[in-house]
């Protein structure tokens, strides 16, 4: 764990996850500090199956940590990472307490992008199998930080990265408690009564399309365009979920771009009053729950005003840079680039261009959220440290079950071929 901690020091390969690795280094810290105590107090042969199931659970937080040592990766990571924290990064500072650590975004096995609250269990989120206690299903208890999973094919496509957007907005309403707050600003449009009860049900899905459009621009409109069916013919009742229906978010998308004085990116797009009602609601005012900013003020790029993104697509598709200001600016940009001419963004490589044009925006150093505090990084030590006590609740549910597992230890290594059918099959 030190290797880690020294990679995301100022000038490592993980800087920019400084807060995150101690979080979970003391998150896991507390297993280790346990095994070690059952090694000298006569009840180590507890520790084989409870490492087992701790490093189940450290490769949750690894898998997505090495991905940023593989340049490949590395890089569309980085920018995935700079759209969060540019929609993330004034949270932190708002009073009272609040938590530090922005989202994390890896690969998912999920179709479609993914946000996983602080706080929430995320075992189902685990690679198969390998859990060898059956208190280990429960062991990825608390999640020390936010994150956020996008599909591996993102990973070839930049544009698809806006999405990284909505995400985060989901992670600000679950930090900053905006959840009633949402559905009374919706129920408030002004629709009338058949209507508010669907945008009710859809109200926190709303929120982080208003989200993304105010942060990226109508370019996010056109990405949910290209990923979402937009010309089905839709039933609402197939849609009791939280998602609007495809349409709906786009209109949504596009009026939000709007309210906030951009023009529509979409060819065809039209004033829709029942998306520009919920829009208008979401943006008007400041909110409470944000100590008094309003989206535009919570979401707007830090430094100079951006380039119109628009004329940063035509700057993309004839070869140069954009000259956005901003990770989601350039993203945009490429988004637009690629809506206008998918051929000649391909053949002026814009995607890859737009991906260095992020890294070259990024402040070096670690990311701080106003100055330090001792008794605040205090405060978050034990709290993951409680999270670490949680992990180990669960590894001790059971009794026998590291009996169980020793059992099975001993029937592999009696049988090569047991042990060899348990490695393959991947269950």
């Amino acid at each position: 764990m030190l290797r880690w901690r020294d990679a995301s020091r100022a000038g490592g390969p993980l800087e920019k996850h400084r807060s995150q690795v101690e979080a979970v280094i003391a998150l896991l810290g507390v297993g280790v500090a346990d095994a070690r105590a059952r090694l000298t107090d006569g009840r180590g042969d507890d520790v084989p199956g409870r490492v087992l199931d701790l490093h189940h659970v450290w490769d949750f937080y690894r898998s997505r940590l090495i991905l940023r040592h593989v340049r490949g990766y590395r890089r569309y990571l980085d920018v995935a990472d700079e759209i969060a924290w540019e929609c993330y990064r004034q949270v932190p500072d708002l009073p009272g307490t609040r938590p530090k650590e922005p989202p994390l975004v890896g690969f998912g096995r999920a179709a479609s992008p993914r946000a996983h609250r602080r706080g929430s269990a995320y075992h189902d989120l685990l690679p198969r199998g390998g859990i060898h206690t059956r208190e280990g299903r429960e062991a990825a208890a608390r999640l020390p930080f936010p994150v956020v999973d996008v599909p591996w094919y993102f990973g070839s496509h930049l544009p698809a990265l806006l999405t990284v957007a909505h995400e985060t907005a989901h992670h600000v309403d679950d930090d900053c408690g905006l959840g009633e707050e949402i559905r009374r600003r919706v129920a408030a449009a002004g629709l009338p009564p058949d209507r508010t009860v669907h945008w009710e049900r859809w109200a926190g899905e709303a929120f982080a399309d208003v989200c993304a459009a105010v942060a990226c621009g109508p370019a996010y409109a056109v990405v949910l365009t290209e990923l979402l069916d937009t010309e089905q013919d839709v039933d609402e009742r197939d849609f009791d979920g939280p998602h609007p229906p495809p349409a709906f978010r786009v209109g949504l998308a596009d009026a939000a771009a709007r309210a906030v004085g951009c023009t529509a990116a979409r060819k065809g797009a039209d004033h829709d009053p029942e998306t520009g009602a919920v829009a208008d609601a979401l943006l008007t005012g400041g909110w409470s729950g944000l100590h008094g900013k309003s989206l535009p003020g919570l979401l707007a790029p830090a430094g100079p005003p951006a380039a119109d993104a628009a004329e940063g697509a035509v700057r993309l598709l004839a070869g140069g840079p954009s000259r956005c200001s901003s990770a989601t600016g350039v993203v945009a940009a490429a988004a637009l680039a690629f809506q206008r001419d998918p051929v000649a963004y391909e053949r002026q490589a814009a995607g890859e261009r737009a991906v260095a044009e992020v890294l070259r925006l990024r402040v070096p150093g670690t990311r701080a959220a106003g100055p330090p505090d001792p008794a605040a990084h205090s405060a978050y030590r034990r709290a993951h440290a409680a999270a670490g006590d949680a992990v180990l609740a669960a590894l001790d549910a059971t009794a026998g079950a590291d009996d169980t597992f020793r059992r099975e230890r001993a029937g592999a290594t009696a049988d090569p071929t047991r042990r060899t059918g348990r490695t393959g099959d991947g269950r």
